[in-house]
């Protein structure tokens, strides 16, 4: 009999209502938390989309002078703020450190529409991709030729 008012008592904090049973169950102790979860996210965007994107990126990206002819691309992780403004950028996948200088910098000169939690603005993740040929930017597909 001791041991099981021991143990009541040492349930009874569980409840999150104050009920005697309830022990937590069916009652959110952080009702903002599972409001927020329900609220509609819409995820960053550029004016115009990829297209305008790529447009961007074709005016302002300057190729540095390389020795070496390579191919990949080059991912930048830029951090939004709530203004849509690029706070900070990080290289996801590089190709050297002169690509990737020059692929941050451009990321710093664009402006987003940015991110929203219902309908309060938030801070934001995007990423761009810049894909080079022959150690330059390039955004034209190469054409496939079936035999």
């Amino acid at each position: 009999m001791k041991h099981l008012l021991i143990l009541l008592f040492c349930l009874l904090p569980l409840s999150a209502s104050a009920q005697f049973f309830n022990f937590g169950f069916g009652d959110d102790m952080f009702p903002q938390r599972q409001q927020r979860e329900q609220e509609k996210i819409t995820k960053p965007e550029y004016k115009g989309g990829t297209e305008a994107i790529n447009k961007f990126l074709k005016k302002n990206f300057r190729n540095p002078p390389m020795d070496k002819k390579l191919d990949g691309k080059v991912v930048v992780a830029c951090i939004l703020s709530e203004k849509g403004k690029v706070l900070e950028t990080h290289i996801v996948q590089g190709m050297g450190d002169e690509l990737n200088t020059e692929a941050q910098r451009v990321c710093k000169k664009m402006k987003f529409k940015p991110a929203k939690q219902g309908k309060t603005k938030v801070k934001s993740r995007f990423d761009i991709v810049f894909p080079i040929r022959r150690s330059r930017l390039s955004f034209s597909t190469l054409q496939t030729v079936d035999m």
